[in-house]
């Protein structure tokens, strides 16, 4: 093993001492909301040495078996999001692209960043629940103000949250040089966008009634009603959304400067 770090040693003193201020070079990472990321850099070896430009691409597609994998382990019994409602089967897929400007104040590792991104990040789930206290035979919940229940007290259905977005990104991160050429690097920062995520569901109408307030009576949901309440509750929840306009980003890998 000795030997091993002694041949790396030499091979690294080998190298000019000025290779890795060259400036151009190649970066892969993993983001966190946006998967697998390569890019290419350059960083100006002359007086400018304070500023760098970067483009990167990142996609979760490379780590999709690992992502439903874990999303499986995560949701296996499901995750309780109140009221006896519970999520599972989640999918994720996202990706985005970035053209980056980097300035070190200190000509050090640390860096201020800006630029522009885009990108976008789907997400979808199923939701169910049993409410544990409620009689056996009628899941009751609200929706839009009106009253419903399933027989059987399960509720059902599926959520989605889509989110497309583009604009200026800010943010900071560091450059640690390591041997041969070879660095570490961190970001965070966030993309400022005027596209909020959307959010749509999807209740299936079988077995659900509606309670209504004049006769006071239950009777079997009628579909263009159950659509205008959906209609009007995910119309609600994204007005909520819409005043979420900061799509955070985390960035960590290595690079190599040639």
């Amino acid at each position: 093993m000795y030997r091993i770090l002694i041949f790396i040693a030499c091979l690294c003193l080998s190298v000019p001492a000025r290779c890795a201020d060259i400036g151009v070079g190649i970066d892969i990472g993993i983001s966190a909301l946006s998967g697998i990321e390569i890019g290419a850099a350059y960083h100006s070896p002359h007086w400018t040495s304070r500023f760098g430009v970067r483009a990167n691409i990142s996609s979760t597609d490379p780590l999709k078996s690992a992502i439903d994998s874990a999303l499986d382990r995560l949701m296996r019994d499901g995750v309780d999001v109140g009221d006896g409602v519970r999520l599972d089967a989640g999918q994720v897929d996202a990706w985005h692209g970035a053209l980056l400007a980097d300035f070190y104040p200190f000509a050090g590792p640390w860096r201020l960043t800006g630029g522009y991104a885009w990108g976008g990040m789907d997400m979808d789930a199923r939701v169910f629940g049993t409410v544990a206290n409620a009689p056996a035979d009628r899941f009751y919940f609200y929706l839009a103000g009106d009253h419903y229940f399933y027989n059987g007290n399960q509720f059902k259905g599926s959520v989605s949250l889509d989110w497309n977005y583009h604009g200026p990104y800010f943010g900071t991160g560091f450059d640690w040089r390591l041997f041969c050429g070879l660095s570490l690097f961190f970001d965070v920062g966030a993309v400022v966008t005027n596209r909020p995520a959307r959010m749509s569901m999807d209740i299936p109408h079988e077995q659900l009634y509606i309670y209504n307030t004049e006769s006071g009576t239950w009777s079997p949901v009628q579909v263009p009603q159950l659509n205008t309440d959906v209609a009007r509750a995910t119309a609600d929840a994204n007005r909520k959304l819409s005043d979420y306009r900061l799509y955070p980003m985390i960035k960590l890998g290595f690079g190599y400067r040639f």
